[in-house]
């Protein structure tokens, strides 16, 4: 089934701040570890965006985890590696809304963190 699928492994964290200032503004976040899961990650499209003078990349990037992994709206994956523990995919990523229940796996939209 999916299981086969899942050959990328995704290091996730979780912001553990919840608490607001004395004027009730939320604190800085405060990303802590919270698991490795079993993942298969892709790029569905990028383009370039053109606005005056600067000109920046847009990748629409998903990923798909199996079902009851703890994984919520405002995770950020810090790589996604293979099983040997290679990076395949650097650098921050955020995942953006709720994981989407399909039928075999959660599947949620990430977004690159610069």
């Amino acid at each position: 089934m999916i299981s086969g699928r899942l050959t990328m492994r995704a290091v996730v964290e979780r912001n553990i701040e919840a608490a607001t200032d004395p004027y009730g503004h939320p604190l800085p976040p405060d990303f802590q570890p919270h698991g490795t899961f079993r993942c298969f990650a892709w790029s569905n499209q990028s383009r370039e965006l053109v606005e005056s003078e600067k000109t920046a990349m847009v990748e629409d990037m998903r990923a798909m985890f199996a079902l009851g992994t703890d994984i919520t709206e405002n995770d950020e994956i810090t790589a996604i590696t293979d099983r040997a523990g290679t990076v395949i995919i650097p650098g921050r990523l955020r995942v953006e809304g709720k994981p989407q229940r399909k039928h075999t796996h959660l599947e949620v939209a990430l977004k690159r963190i610069a």
